[in-house]
């Protein structure tokens, strides 16, 4: 396997860890301010709806366009979203949080939905990319170690995510979301993937 797939995998996995910490994260803070468990449910069912629904709109990027494009396209929705969020944490009065009637909270929850789930491009990408960055004989090696950094992303993120919103709160969770997302998108920029055509899903 070549160095450029082991730095693209790195760089994917920082941003799928990211993505999945700000989710779980923003699922853990709901449930502390509104102390209601049918938020969590309607966040969960949200969230499983908007990614198998999204996944036929995402796919069809990932074939239509270069994968490093499609990549930082991730990112940057990414990163725009979350900061869009913080300016809600930012200049909304904390008590909003609590009332879920509240729009403001539900455009919260909007905004940094989006954001993970635009990390998916990235995952879908990662996988198109073993074929055109590692040899036929190594890919199912290759493979493996994207569904590890996936199972990997789960650990990490479930873990760090409770840490956080316990110790530092959501602010500083969005602060370190922006900056490791900020982080993968100046990395990815020094890579060269050697794409001469575009790669669709095998």
């Amino acid at each position: 396997m070549t160095k450029v797939f082991y730095a693209i995998l790195a760089n994917s996995l920082t941003a799928l860890v990211t993505n999945t910490f700000v989710w779980f994260a923003a699922t853990f803070w709901i449930y502390l301010k509104t102390e209601s468990v049918l938020a969590m449910s309607v966040m969960a069912g949200i969230y499983l709806i908007t990614v198998s629904i999204s996944g036929f709109f995402l796919g069809a990027l990932v074939d239509r366009y270069r994968k490093k494009t499609v990549m930082m396209l991730s990112s940057l929705c990414s990163l725009l979203l979350y900061l869009l969020a913080y300016g809600i944490l930012v200049f909304s009065d904390p008590t909003v949080f609590t009332d879920l009637a509240s729009p403001r909270l539900w455009g919260f929850v909007f905004l940094v939905l989006i954001g993970a789930i635009a990390g998916n491009l990235r995952s879908i990408a990662l996988s198109t990319l073993v074929t055109l960055l590692v040899p036929e004989n190594k890919r199912d090696q290759a493979n493996g170690l994207v569904g590890t950094s996936d199972g990997i992303s789960f650990l990490v993120a479930s873990t760090f995510s409770g840490l956080v919103i316990g110790f530092l709160g959501v602010n500083w969770m969005l602060g370190i979301a922006i900056a490791l997302t900020l982080l993968a998108m100046i990395h990815l920029g020094t890579l060269a993937i050697p794409e001469q055509k575009i790669i669709q899903n095998p």
